[in-house]
Parts: structure tokens; C-alpha cells; sequence
């Protein structure tokens, strides 16, 4: 990943639709790629919740008080894996948006039939990249796609 201060969170910011009271859930087993990731959004103005596996997330969100807009998590992680994460969670919240990173996969085209269309990101990824993703999917969860 770049440096996130490279580009201004602001500019980014201006573009991120309403309201952003909205949170983001994120998950990796990494803590410093996990971290890094949190900081960017946090510069961007947006809520973020890091979690550093599935069986954290799963109870973070059965125990928060509103859903998370989006969900960006791993794919490869011990114990439950992003893509069975990603299941659960839809499951559980049909509308919930979901980007799905990796270091070792080069895309999604082995992606199981019912997650196919979910976005990716390719690590090590641009600020820029991960911005432009968020965005694109919160827009899409504002309009309801």
C-alpha cells in the first residue's frame, strides 16, 4: 500500500455520499495492514470498526447497535475464511456491501458463484485504489444497489 499521505483524505472525503455516520467494518488478520487500513478511512471521515478475524467480526456485529454499510475483509484468514465470512454476514445483513482483499490472490475469476460481482482488491493496493472502492460501494448502498 502507499503512503496515505500521498493524496488528501479530504478531497476524498467531499466525495463520499451522506451521511457518514454510517461504519465500516474491517476485518484482517494483519494487524499493521489492518491499521493501515483503518487510518486511511478514519482520515477520510468515515467510522471504522477493526476486527483482526471472522469470529470477532461475526460478534462485533451481532452485538452492535446498527448493521455496518460495508464490510472489507481478507480472503485468507485462519480459522473462517473471508469468502465463508462474507456468507455469514450476508446472511445475515442482505444488504451489507462487501470488498474482498488479498496479497495472494491475483482476482476473482475463482470466486464461487454466489459471490460473484462482490469487488477486489489486490494488495498491496494504492490509498487512492482502497478510496475509490469505498466510495463506489457506499454510493451503491445509498442508492440501494
Amino acid at each position: 500500500m502507499q503512503n496515505p499521505a500521498q493524496s488528501s483524505p479530504d478531497s476524498f472525503a467531499s466525495s463520499l455520499p451522506a451521511p457518514l455516520t454510517r461504519w465500516i467494518l474491517v476485518v484482517d488478520d494483519e494487524p499493521t495492514v489492518g491499521k493501515l487500513i483503518e487510518e486511511i478511512l478514519i482520515r477520510s471521515k468515515l467510522t471504522v470498526r477493526l476486527t483482526d478475524g471472522a469470529a470477532a467480526a461475526l460478534a462485533l456485529v451481532a452485538s452492535a447497535p446498527t448493521a455496518p454499510s460495508l464490510m472489507i475483509t481478507d480472503v485468507l484468514m485462519p480459522g473462517i475464511d473471508g469468502l465463508n465470512l462474507t456468507r455469514q454476514m450476508l446472511a445475515r445483513l442482505p444488504g451489507l456491501k462487501v470488498i474482498l482483499m488479498s496479497g495472494h490472490l491475483s482476482d476473482s475469476a475463482w470466486w464461487p458463484e454466489d459471490l460473484s460481482g462482490l469487488r477486489f482488491l489486490k494488495k498491496p493496493f494504492a490509498y487512492d485504489e482502497l478510496i475509490l472502492a469505498v466510495t463506489e460501494a457506499l454510493a451503491d448502498s445509498a442508492s440501494g444497489r
